[in-house]
């Protein structure tokens, strides 16, 4: 890479040599005079950091840089910097031109990453087997997740997003009426400015419970902002859960639960009144590495009441044969209920 006369600033020529010997670097070997010029440049005291940040950068492009997305922003951006650039390009002479073009792609494809990474990739919090965890957010929501949830969490100015992929959270969300929170689970999205509430996916559904304030609970396909689409939202009250099956066209069901109970889980307790034994099975399953499955989907419909400490599938299992008609089966790692 030989050296030009140009009426650049000297930092800006740096940093545009930095980039260029990415770009060459990453297209193969160099020959002995490349080589000898790459380190003599690199011994200029500052450029050695330089060529560090572009390496990180262009390093990074390799994760994301085939994404269609991330292709067609870079098009549209090389596109406008050679329109606006055009005059200093037809004067420039081949070499310098295939440096500016060659600096152009990869500097427009880390500011396309940065974009994509740091302002719309969410941030993930997930828990495993028996794990529960507490978050703060950005915002100063606090969210309590239970064992085996997975949440998504994008902070916008004019929205804090929240998706629950699975399990189950408790949100103690921080009041900003500009912008709304809300959680999106199942088919289900959850508006809410500053309250109190959890969501759960549990057995193909949806169950919010609502402790403080307010929220309304609408089709997750409901962008509508018409009042016709006011009949399809339900806005709950304190006190009350409501259970909705995803997928299904049948109306969500609003019961009154105990609101102590319902956050035994919290301590490390899991408390069934009358809940249905498939649904009790995946939350107990929550806590164990030793799993629990019924050997006839039937069987998921017997009620199950009583409260077990979080993780002791055998006492569980144990209290569930000795009230039904049930018995233990233990396969490998397995527990097998079936019918006696």
């Amino acid at each position: 890479m030989s050296s030009e006369t140009t009426a650049m600033p000297a930092a800006d020529e740096a940093i545009e040599a930095a980039a260029l010997w990415c770009i060459e670097l990453s297209e193969g070997a160099l020959s002995e005079s490349q080589w000898a010029e790459f380190e003599a440049w690199l011994a200029v005291p500052g450029h050695a950091d330089l060529f560090q940040e572009a390496g990180a950068l262009w390093q990074d492009s390799g994760a994301v840089a085939d994404w269609p997305q991330v292709i067609a922003l870079r098009t549209k951006a090389l596109t406008q910097f050679r329109k606006a650039n055009q005059r200093r390009w037809l004067a420039a002479s081949p070499r310098r031109l295939a440096w500016i073009s060659g600096l152009a792609a990869a500097l427009l494809l880390a500011v396309t990453l940065a974009l994509f990474w740091h302002l719309d990739r969410p941030r993930e919090y997930e828990t495993g087997i028996g794990e529960r965890q507490v978050a703060v957010l950005d915002d100063g929501s606090r969210v309590s997740l239970d064992a085996v949830t997975v949440m998504n969490v994008r902070m916008k100015d004019e929205a804090r997003q929240v998706e629950l992929v699975g399990g189950r959270a408790k949100f103690d969300v921080a009041k900003d009426p500009l912008r709304p929170f809300t959680v999106a689970a199942g088919d289900k999205l959850v508006v809410a400015v500053g309250t109190s509430f959890s969501v759960e996916l549990i057995d193909g559904e949806v169950r919010v419970i609502l402790y403080e304030g307010q929220v309304e609970v609408r089709d997750r396909s409901d962008t509508a902002h018409s009042a016709a689409a006011a009949p399809q939202r339900l806005m709950m009250r304190p006190g009350s859960e409501l259970v909705d099956s995803v997928g299904s066209a049948t109306p969500a069901q609003i019961v009154r639960p105990d609101l102590t109970q319902s956050l035994s889980w919290e301590q490390g307790l899991i408390n069934f009144d009358g809940e249905p034994l498939a649904s009790a099975v995946e939350r107990m399953n929550r806590y164990s590495t030793k799993q629990v499955r019924l050997s006839d989907a039937t069987l998921g419909d017997i009620p199950v009441d009583g409260m077990f400490k979080a993780g002791d599938v055998d006492a569980f299992v144990e209290g569930i044969a000795a009230l039904h008609p049930l018995r233990p089966k233990h396969v490998g790692g397995e527990i097998i209920l079936e019918r006696r």
